[in-house]
């Protein structure tokens, strides 16, 4: 047998001849110092791979790899002090015994498997085995290289945890992750993709990325895959359209995917901020824009007038702003309601915008007041556009079964200035369409520095005016009021004079509505009663025959709820009889809070005042006023009397009135008579009573003849 193998080893020289001498005690022992075992601790004990022999469920030989690697000498792993169990993880045993028995049964088993060993310390070690079989001296032995692979395992598992944290935040992500080819195509999309596109999985891999892309940002999109592809990373917002039509907003991040150094497409994250952008649009609703009628507040329609007029040029025309009040909304406000008066404002702006061009802006400010802007118009344009709105305003709005007719006060401010700015602008406009309510209601007024000087004395008159009454500043004129047909004094009308220290008399007409507008009104208001209640009485006691003293009210007086009892307590206080007291309300002062007035009106009447209704014909009111209020008199505005001389619509409305009334048992007075010929028509048409410069001029109370 020896020197079979001895001539065996001459002639093959393999790994497997080397093997066979291992096992063969003897023949060591005869060859102690032959090439043979030099070779064989060369080869087999050095080399750098471990190397076992294993028969009869143990090993019969491990060299010093083998034996290094686990930890143990090569005469604990030989001598059966240590087993397979003690070195191989249980699992890995229970696989290595299957192994061992399918092959003695005949089966294939595999070439190459891992096994972990647990080293001598304790610590564990990856290896990888190749092994193989022989059939020696009449017995199945195992042998075979052992290969350790702990680092490779370790790199594997971390590529794999990389690889399922990847998976896992690719599936599970709330974002959009896509990749796209070089051509734009998707290359892999993930569920939120799905989400937020509408589209499935399938469809996405046959598509391209442009269609999704809304129309006004597909150049940005694809300028910034681009960039991508040349290794440029870029965030940015787009909207994109889903399978559904609806639009949705995403943040794009994109950046370049690229293999061997090499771009081979872009990966993509996409972020739903469709929330955010409707947040920002609703921020910027609330921030910029009114809530009643979606115009431009304030704040964006300065923005937009500085714009202006920084980028204005040499070549451009001026701009202009408008600013713009309602007449009489106050009026629809409270006596229809506010949401009636909140849907009517709605409709004018509605309407307003329908009268600008396309350059114009239009904004709301507050109540029932608008801005305009228009850039580039020369005054003529302006003013053909300012005329364009009021024609557009004065038709009628139809609104929860009625008909609401309002006209506007305009006012127009140039920027033909260069120092001109936003603020100042619209305050010039302002400026102005205050005069167009005071002076011009429902026209329009162009801003001129002589405003400014007329606001300047209108803030004096509002500052003095608090002063006044204390400063026994203000006097009492008195005008008769004739009987047309004895020519006899029937009454006299008081009307108020100040005498202010610095600016002289102040005409009733500069102060009355700041008065009104300030509510100091009803304090002068009160003076007024009570000083004609004490001239009237003071005429009494002096003889003279016994006549009215005719007051104006205003508006703000008469809606006082202590009104009627102030009155009646004057009357009290001063033991002035009531048939002595004759009260003046106009026209437009019907229009407002219409119930309590004419409750207080009947009040004043059941205690014996008169009531007469001034100014008649120039106002709003309705002929079935006359019908329901307790008028005594009607007192017909200077301006048609006026018209008698050359105007035949003066004298038939003139003539109207007066029958309109007699046919309601009032008298009729008639305001501003200055020659004969007005005098004469009205006697020929049965006026009761007049007024005017004819007779006498408005006096102070020494100064009056009463014996007329």
């Amino acid at each position: 047998m020896k020197n079979e193998k001895n001539h065996q080893m001459g002639h093959e020289n393999s790994l497997s001849d080397y093997i066979e001498i291992l096992t063969d005690r003897d023949l060591f022992k005869e060859n102690d110092d032959s090439f043979y075992r030099t070779m064989f601790e060369n080869l087999i004990n050095s080399a750098p791979v471990g190397i076992y022999v294993f028969e009869n469920n143990a090993f019969a030989f491990v060299n010093k790899y083998y034996a290094n690697l686990i930890g143990y000498s090569q005469q604990e792993l030989t001598s059966g002090v240590v087993t397979l169990e003690d070195v191989t993880h249980p699992e890995d045993c229970s696989l290595l015994k299957t192994f061992y028995a399918k092959k003695m049964a005949g089966e294939d088993i595999p070439s190459r498997y891992r096994v972990r060993k647990f080293r001598k310390d304790g610590s564990s070690v990856y290896t990888e085995v190749y092994p193989t079989e022989a059939i020696m001296f009449g017995k199945l032995t195992f042998f075979g290289m052992v290969i350790d692979i702990s680092e490779q395992v370790k790199a594997e598992k971390l590529l794999k945890e990389s690889n399922e944290r990847f998976e896992s935040l690719f599936h599970n992500s709330p974002d959009a992750i896509f990749t796209l080819n070089d051509e734009g195509e998707f290359m892999s999309a993930n569920q939120a993709s799905e989400e937020i596109t509408g589209y499935t999985k399938n469809e996405l891999l046959n598509m391209h990325f442009s269609p999704l892309i809304c129309s006004e940002d597909l150049a940005m999109a694809i300028e910034y895959f681009e960039k991508a592809k040349k290794g440029i990373a870029s965030s940015y917002d787009l909207g994109i359209t889903r399978k559904d039509g609806q639009v949705v907003y995403v943040h794009i991040t994109h950046f370049p995917m690229t293999v061997d150094e090499k771009t081979v497409g872009t990966y993509g994250i996409a972020k739903d901020i469709t929330q955010k952008i409707l947040y920002d649009q609703q921020k910027e609703q609330m921030s910029f824009y009114d809530p009643l009628t979606n115009l431009p507040n304030r704040k964006l329609f300065e923005d937009r007038l500085g714009q202006m007029l920084n980028i204005k040029t040499e070549s451009q025309n001026q701009l202009a702003v408008l600013f713009l009040d309602l007449d009489r909304f106050k009026f629809i406000n409270d006596s229809l309601g506010h949401h009636i008066g909140d849907d009517f404002l709605r409709l004018v702006a509605e309407r307003l915008k329908q009268s600008l061009r396309k350059q114009d802006t239009i904004s709301r400010l507050a109540g029932d007041e608008f801005l305009f802007l228009l850039p580039d118009v020369t005054e003529e344009m302006a003013i053909t556009i300012v005329q364009n709105i009021q024609r557009t305003i004065k038709e009628p709005f139809y609104i929860s079964g009625q008909n609401i007719i309002v006209s506007a006060s305009i006012g127009i401010a140039f920027s033909d200035r260069k120092e001109s700015n936003p603020s100042e602008l619209i305050r010039n406009a302002d400026t102005a369409m205050n005069y167009s309510r005071k002076f011009r209601r429902g026209s329009y007024t162009v801003y001129s520095e002589e405003l400014d000087l007329k606001a300047s004395y209108r803030l004096t008159i509002e500052r003095d005016l608090k002063f006044a009454i204390e400063n026994k500043e203000f006097e009492l004129y008195y005008q008769p009021i004739v009987d047309l047909k004895t020519k006899k004094c029937k009454a006299v009308e008081a009307l108020i004079r100040w005498h202010h220290p610095k600016l002289g008399l102040i005409p009733p007409s500069d102060f009355i509505a700041v008065a009104e507008e300030s509510e100091q009104i009803i304090s002068i208001g009160y003076w007024v009663l009570e000083t004609a209640c004490r001239q009237a009485k003071e005429w009494k006691n002096n003889g003279i025959s016994p006549l009215k003293v005719a007051v104006n009210i205003s508006t703000k007086q008469l809606q006082q709820p202590n009104f009627v009892d102030q009155v009646t307590g004057i009357l009290n206080k001063i033991d002035l009889d009531s048939s002595s007291l004759e009260l003046e309300v106009t026209e437009s002062m019907l229009l407002d809070d219409i119930g309590f007035i004419k409750e207080s009106l009947l009040k004043l009447k059941k205690v014996g005042v008169s009531i007469s209704i001034d100014d008649f014909g120039t106002g709003y009111t309705s002929l079935s006023y006359l019908r329901q209020y307790p008028f005594d008199k009607v007192k017909i505005d200077r301006s048609f009397i006026s018209d008698i001389s050359g105007d035949l619509n003066g004298k038939r409305i003139t003539s109207a009135i007066i029958s309109l009334a007699h046919t309601l048992n009032m008298g009729v007075v008639a305001e501003g008579i200055e020659n004969d010929v007005q005098l004469n028509f009205l006697k020929e048409e049965a006026c009761d009573e007049g007024q005017g410069y004819l007779f006498s001029r408005p006096l102070p109370a020494n100064s009056i003849n009463i014996n007329i």
